[in-house]
């Protein structure tokens, strides 16, 4: 199971790309921030698309799930988006709003009749510096401190959004240096056990 990924989550997520198409869709939101290094609790799964809204509407449909489509405003912070339950899983739908490279993004599950792919990291870090809550810039900051080689990018779409000194705080943050230093070491304690040879019994 890839990391961050539940059971619950796995299954509908997976559900959901077999219905909308898996060349249309990639995992976005908090379970795209967790295959990217940071796991963190959310309560659903997001998925970005390039098709129509409308559309995917009603793929879900004609698979028997039903959502409802929200407008959102702009002005206010909101965007469009789809909403619904499967499996007792909310999930949203969100349109492109920041360019998404649909010809790479990792495989973060394999079903039997979809891939799930996740949106790259430059595209995650827009989608967050766009949404520009408290929580998003959290998430923004703690994948540029995770994958320095980021930060270019990151503080250009800061800029552009004009969240720079927000999100500048995040990254000043003693809170979330120690939690990339915990994740760090966390992962170098499996790396290790991973690399260590097996014993393996004398024969007598």
């Amino acid at each position: 199971m890839r990391r961050g990924l539940a059971p619950d989550f796995r299954k509908v997520a997976l559900r959901l790309v077999e219905l909308i198409g898996d060349d249309e869709c990639r995992l976005a939101g908090g379970l795209a921030v967790a295959v990217h290094g940071f796991v963190r609790a959310t309560k659903d799964v997001d998925l970005v698309t390039r098709l129509p809204l409308s559309e995917v509407k009603g793929r879900l449909q004609a698979g028997k799930v039903e959502a409802t489509l929200f407008r959102g405003d702009v002005l206010e912070g909101d965007f469009p988006c789809l909403r619904g339950v499967l499996e007792r899983v909310p999930f949203d739908v969100l349109p492109e709003l920041v360019p998404v490279d649909w010809e790479t993004g990792a495989v973060v599950l394999r079903g039997r009749k979809a891939l799930l792919r996740v949106v790259s990291i430059e595209a995650l870090l827009a989608f967050k510096l766009k949404a520009q809550g408290p929580r998003d810039l959290m998430d923004a900051a703690v994948l540029v401190l995770l994958h320095p080689e980021a930060q270019p990018v990151a503080l250009d779409l800061a800029r552009s959004y004009r969240v720079a000194d927000r999100f500048q705080i995040w990254l000043e943050d003693p809170r979330l240096a120690r939690d990339v230093r915990d994740i760090r070491a966390a992962e170098a304690r499996v790396g290790g056990r991973a690399g260590k040879p097996k014993r393996t019994r004398r024969r007598s």
